[in-house]
C-alpha cells in the first residue's frame, strides 16, 4: 500500500517518459494540490524541483533560512499530476508552510484568465 501523498510533501519520483521540455528522471518534486485530491482518486498534482542557474517568474527559490534539506528552485510552469500508485514515490520531507503558502499564491498566475 502507498502512503497518500499531502499537500506540501516532497516526494522523490521519476516522471518519466517526458518529452520537449518538460522535466524527466528521478527529481524531487512538491505536492501541490490540495489533500481532498488525493483523498478521492490516487492522483496529486506536483512541481518538480530543479537546480537550475536560470531567474523566471515563475521558479520559487526555496530559502535555506526555512531550514528544508531539500534545496533549488520549484518550477512552477511544469504542474503535473501523477499517478502516485503507479509511480514509484519516495517521501523525503514535509515543506515548511512558509514556502506552500508561497508556492500557492504564485501558481493562482498560471491560471489566470488573460485580459
Amino acid at each position: 500500500m502507498v502512503n497518500v501523498p499531502k499537500q506540501g510533501d516532497i516526494l522523490l519520483l521519476n516522471a518519466a517518459p517526458r518529452a520537449g521540455h518538460e522535466q524527466t528522471g528521478k527529481r524531487p518534486y512538491i505536492v501541490l494540490s490540495h489533500n481532498i485530491v488525493a483523498a478521492n482518486s490516487n492522483v496529486v498534482i506536483v512541481a518538480p524541483i530543479t537546480t537550475t542557474k536560470r531567474v523566471y517568474p515563475l521558479y520559487v527559490a526555496i530559502p535555506k533560512e526555512l531550514g528544508m534539506k531539500t534545496t533549488g528552485k520549484v518550477m512552477l510552469d511544469q504542474l503535473t499530476t501523477i499517478d502516485y500508485e503507479a509511480r514509484e514515490c519516495l517521501f523525503l520531507e514535509k515543506a515548511n508552510d512558509v514556502l506552500v503558502i508561497e508556492l500557492l499564491k504564485k501558481v493562482r498566475a498560471v491560471f489566470q484568465k488573460n485580459s
